[in-house]
């Protein structure tokens, strides 16, 4: 064999072999190079922790880091760390001082680069301290001006802030408050050890004794509490004791009071209802007739007065509040009786209670007076004391009002003698003869007419004629005529 041939025949081959190679490398770089190209490396820099986070004045800051990750758009897209990449932070947070800083965060390898940015706040959350110095007084006596022992206020930031501090002085302690320029408040109290042997002092208005008529609702006439130390005491008065202005007696109204020092203090107002001397009855010693009516005044009750007054005969009327006041007026004007029988004439509300009855009496009693100039203690009950009525609203009201009008100065009046005019009666023939009929049983009579219905009225003229031919006196009722007080029922 030609040495020759077999040199060129290697020779040839090695050409071919590199050849390749070298088509390999080129088509191994143009791949990386697309593959860089189209995946679309990038360089990121991810924080730990919050992107804005808060630091407390005073204590070091710890960092948490990040991390530096590169990313492909179509492989490794959840990225790797490169190990030869660069990262600087710049940037620093001081701790001593409140404020906002920024840390930055760039990251850079070969021609790729990616940043990141932290914020961080220092603040102050923490409240002062308010420091009190030992009380060393003890004690302060009563009225004497208490001695500060001294106080004191750190706060971590802000340093000494004594000078802020808000000091109020209250009844037996003193609150002391602060707050930094944080706004973080801080609050501490004191008790003050008072020496105080002196109880408050109670002073009553209208005096220890106090006097009210029966049915006089009874109103505290007031008091006043104060103490050396602790001053006006008399929203913390308390008052016991009940007074019963319905019945005669003396009543004791305690007052108590007690000042911070536990001293107490207390006065009795001993308060006397009084009732009022009942009139001596005078019975008439001829025979006499007390006419009398009730519900008025009303559309007849002028008829009535003309025909009394042609017989010079006087007589009693019990009103109401029915609108005509101008007649109770001439009522009073031409001599006759004026008498409180009620202002709605409403049994419900009436008798619904002793205090509903007497305001109601009270305030008829007012009516007439505003009307007629005369303050009128003559009375009669809705119904008549013997009213079964008044059991629907209140048991044994009857019992109780029949006493206490008495007592307090009212005349309350009766019937011997019923005209029913509110009943069956519906004629002026009628009312004559149940008249005559009940007059004749006796030598003293009341007669109950209601001047509201005009057949009732209509009866009264021959009523007068009869009476006057068979020598009956007409009178009108007065304090001291008898009360025909009728048996109680209720």
């Amino acid at each position: 064999m030609d040495k020759r041939n077999g040199y060129r025949r290697h020779s040839g081959a090695g050409k071919v072999i590199a050849a390749v190679l070298l088509i390999l490398v080129l088509l191994c770089g143009a791949a990386w190079f697309v593959l860089f190209r189209i995946n679309q490396f990038s360089l990121s820099v991810q924080l730990l922790g919050d992107k804005e986070t808060t630091q407390e004045y005073g204590r070091p800051y710890q960092d948490p880091g990040v991390v530096v990750s590169m990313r492909g758009s179509l492989f490794w897209k959840k990225g790797f760390r490169p190990k030869h990449a660069k990262l600087k932070v710049t940037g620093k947070v001081d701790e001593n001082h409140l404020g906002k800083y920024t840390l930055s965060y760039t990251a850079s390898m070969l021609h790729w680069h990616g940043s990141t940015q932290r914020s961080v706040q220092v603040v102050d959350t923490q409240c002062p301290v308010i420091t009190l110095e030992e009380d060393i007084q003890g004690q302060t006596h009563p009225g004497g001006k208490y001695q500060e022992p001294g106080y004191k206020a750190w706060d971590n930031c802000d340093g000494d802030i004594t000078d802020r501090v808000v000091r109020k002085e209250e009844r037996g302690k003193i609150t002391y408050a602060v707050v930094d320029s944080s706004g973080n408040p801080a609050t501490a109290e004191r008790e003050i050890p008072y020496y105080d042997p002196q109880p408050p002092v109670i002073s009553l208005e209208g005096g220890e004794t106090y006097a009210i008529t029966v049915g006089t609702f009874y109103e505290d006439p007031g008091y006043h509490a104060m103490d050396d130390v602790d001053g006006d005491l008399t929203g913390q008065v308390t008052v016991e004791g009940e007074v019963n202005w319905l019945q005669p007696g003396v009543y004791p109204v305690v007052y108590t009071v007690s000042d911070a020092y536990q001293n107490v203090a207390t006065v009795t107002r001993n308060v006397e209802v009084v009732a009022q001397p009942r009139p001596e009855k005078t019975w008439p010693q001829e025979k006499t007739i007390y006419l009398t009516f009730d519900d008025g005044p009303g559309p007849y009750t002028k008829q009535l007065l003309d025909v009394l007054d042609a017989y010079g005969v006087k007589a009693t009327f019990f009103v109401t509040d029915s609108g005509y006041d101008s007649v109770m007026k001439e009522i009073v004007n031409r001599g006759h009786s004026i008498g409180i029988h009620t202002v709605s004439h409403k049994y419900d509300e009436i008798y619904a209670s002793p205090e509903a009855y007497f305001a109601d009496l009270l305030g008829m009693q007012d009516i007439i007076y505003r009307n007629t100039g005369v303050k009128t203690t003559l009375m009669r009950f809705p119904g008549g004391s013997s009213n079964l009525v008044s059991r629907k609203s209140c048991e044994g009201i009857m019992t109780v009002l029949s006493e206490a009008v008495q007592d307090a100065g009212f005349q309350y009046f009766d019937w011997n003698v019923d005209s029913d005019d509110a009943g069956r009666a519906r004629k002026a023939e009628e009312v004559f003869d149940n008249v005559v009929e009940g007059v004749s049983k006796g030598r003293v009579s009341a007669v109950l007419q209601h001047d509201i219905h005009g057949y009732s009225v209509e009866a009264v003229e021959k009523i007068l004629k009869w009476g006057q031919e068979n020598g009956y006196t007409f009178r009108p009722l007065e304090q001291n005529s008898p009360g025909f007080h009728h048996g109680i029922n209720n």
